[in-house]
Parts: structure tokens; sequence; C-alpha cells
């Protein structure tokens, strides 16, 4: 800036300044100047001093401000500092507040997605479970009714079978006891007429032959007087024959009706054969049923580790409804937590705000007694410019930034 003179007015006396300092600064400096010998010479006794003393006071008096402006400035350049200090920890602590509250707000976001996703995934949990409840409980209850149905169907068919195979069994016995009933009777029957028949047929004959042989004899004793003893001995003879020959009759007979009677009773072996068949096939078909009766049983198995499966579904039912009792008292902790992080937040927000405010305080306090302290300043130029003015005395004095700088 360029040099600039400035007239100004000290102690009654025109003074032209030069300078780079503006008007206004040199001004203010007469002001306060004019201040401080107004002060002095308001002293008692200042005035009757020699006027180097009265310089030399002014100067010490003078030095004593500056050097008390001068403490002060450091005074308050201290506690500026302090105060920037103090600031720039509130400052520190609003940032690492801010940061600590963006985090608790990352945080509590994340717990919020957490929470969410934690309520999705009970949600899904407890879809999942009812679905796999339903299904179950679906294919229970198909298991069931399917099983139930085999078996009745089993015991329907196993009891039609068993009736049919007793029914046919009892009567293919029947049968076969009246068969062979009727066949052994009638072969006894058959057998005993034709015994029957032979022994009479052969007594017939024999009766005959003996009719016979006695008209033979009888004619060859009445044609043979005479050969008695030959005749007699030849019809003895053919008596003998035909006795012999009777009895060969007999016997055939008598054989023959005994090998009916063998082949009657090789026929009710037979039969009697046939029909330990026919009870082998009944014990098979009773087999049949006892083996019918085993799958029911084995059915019955089957039915009790359905239900053994349903009591282990149900019990599954019951740890995913646990689980879920659990997924909520976790949402609860959740919701919780959230909360005392919102309490924690709000704290922090108060505590923000009361930094804040002491802050503000603390720069009030500052302005407040930068602006009292120019206030003192300006009541004291005010005052030094009240007083009557003094005689104007002419000259220069170079001013250097230096000395005008306090």
């Amino acid at each position: 800036m360029a040099k600039q003179y400035i007239d100004v007015l000290i102690d009654g006396k025109v003074y032209s300044l030069g300078g780079s300092e503006t008007e206004g600064y040199v001004q203010q400096i007469a002001t306060y100047l004019n201040g401080k010998i107004f002060q002095l010479k308001a002293q008692p006794g200042f005035l009757k001093m020699p006027e180097d003393y009265q310089s030399i006071m002014t100067y010490l008096n003078l030095a004593d401000d500056y050097f008390k402006e001068k403490e002060s400035a450091k005074a308050l350049a201290s506690d500026k500092e302090s105060m920037e200090k103090e600031t720039y920890r509130l400052k520190h602590e609003m940032v690492s507040t801010q940061m600590k509250l963006e985090s608790l707000r990352n945080e509590r976001t994340v717990s919020e997605e957490e929470l969410e996703t934690a309520k999705k995934a009970a949600k899904e949990a407890a879809e999942q479970a009812e679905a796999a409840k339903n299904e179950v409980q679906a294919q229970i209850e198909r298991v069931k009714k399917e099983a139930q149905e085999q078996i009745e169907a089993v015991k329907k068919a196993a009891q039609e079978q068993v009736e049919s195979a007793r029914k046919e069994a009892q009567g293919q016995i029947e049968a076969v006891k009246k068969t062979a009933q009727e066949q052994v009777e009638s072969a006894r029957k058959e057998a005993q007429e034709q015994s029957e028949a032979v022994k009479k047929t052969a007594q017939e004959q024999v009766d005959s032959a003996r009719k016979e042989a006695q008209e033979q004899i009888e004619r060859a004793k009445r044609e043979l007087q005479e050969r008695v003893e030959s005749a007699e001995k030849a019809a003895q003879d053919r008596a003998a024959r035909a006795e012999q020959t009777a009895r060969e009759q007999a016997e055939a007979a008598k054989k023959e009706a005994l090998e009916q009677i063998a082949d009657a009773k090789k026929e009710a072996n037979d039969f009697r054969g046939e029909a330990e068949v026919w009870k082998q096939e009944a014990e098979d078909q009773h087999l049949a049923v006892e083996s019918s009766q085993s799958e029911i049983a084995s059915l019955q198995d089957k039915l009790e580790i359905l239900k053994q499966q349903l009591e282990e579904a149900r019990q599954a039912a019951t740890a995913v409804q646990t689980e879920k009792s659990q997924l909520e008292a976790r949402l609860m902790q959740t919701e919780q937590e959230k909360q005392s992080v919102k309490e924690q937040l709000s704290q922090l927000e108060q505590e923000k705000q009361t930094i804040k405010k002491d802050l503000e305080e603390s720069l009030q306090e500052a302005g407040a007694a930068r602006e009292e302290l120019a206030a003192v300043r300006q009541a004291q130029v005010e005052a030094y410019m009240k007083r009557k003015p003094f005689p104007k005395r002419q000259g220069t004095v170079e001013l250097k930034d230096a000395i005008l700088r306090l």
C-alpha cells in the first residue's frame, strides 16, 4: 500500500502522520493516546512535573498499557488457543460422535436388515414347517387310509379265502367221506352179494352135481344092478370126481370172491389215499390261511411302524415349533437391542446437542468478551474526545508499522 499522510489531534495539537496504515487505524491510535494523556493529566501533581517528566510518565504508562495489553493478548491468545483446542476436541468428539452415530446407524441398518432377514427366515421356516406339517399330516392320513384299506381288503380277502377254503375243504372232506363211505359200503355190499352169489352158485352146483350124481347113481343102480360093485365104484369115483370138481369150483368161486373183496379193499385204500391227499390239500389251505394271518400280522407291524413314523413326524413338528419359538425369542431380543440402540442414539444426540450448546455458549462468551473489550476502549476514546481541545502544534511524525502494531 502507498505511503499516505493523515492529520490527527494529539494532546491538543495537530500532527501530520505518514505511513501505510489506514486513517481509521491511525485515528484509533490517536484517540487511545489522547485518552491516556487525559488520564495522566487528571492525576494530582502530574501537571506540576517538568515537561520531560510528564513525557517519561506518559511513556511509562503507555509501555505499561502496552505490556498489560500484551499480557492480556497472550492470555486471550492462550484462552483462544485453549478454546481452539477445546473446540478442536469438541469437534473431534463431535466427529467421533458422528462417526459413532453413523456406525450405530449402520449397525442399526445392519441390525434392521438382519432383523428383516431373520423375520423372513423365520417366516419362511414357519411356512416350511407348516407346509412340512401339512404334507406329513397328508402323507400320514394317506398312508393310514391306504393301510386301513389294504388291511380291510386283506382281512376281507383272507376271510373270504379262509371261509371259501373251509367250505371247500369241508365240502371236499364231506364228499370224500361220503364217496368213500358209499364206495366202501358199495364194495362191501357188492363183495357180500358176490360172496353170497358165489356161495349160492357153488351150493347150487354142488346140489345140482349131487342131484345129478344121485340120479346117475340111481340110474346106474337101475341100469347096472348086475355090476353093482363096479358101477358103485365107478359111481363113487364119479361122485368123488364130481365132489372134487365141486370143491374146486367152490374154491375157485371163493378165490374169485376173495379177489373181488381184495380189489374192493384196494379201491377203498385208493379212495382212502385220495382222502389223505384231499386232507393234505385241506391242511395246505389251512397253512395258506395261517400264512394270510401272518401277512395280516406283518401288515399290523407295518401299521405300528407307520404309527411310529407319525409320532416321529409329530416330534419333528414339535421341534419345528420349538425352533420357531426360539426364532421369535431371538427376534424379540433383536427388537430389544434395536430399542436399546435407539435409546443410545437418542442419548448421543442429546449429548451432541449439549456439546453444541456448550460450544455455542463458549463462542458467545468469547464474542461478548471481545465486544466488552472493544466497548471499554471505545469508552476511553470517547471520554478523551470530550476533553477541551489542546493548542494546535505543527509537525510531522513518521510512524513505523512495528510501533503502531500492538
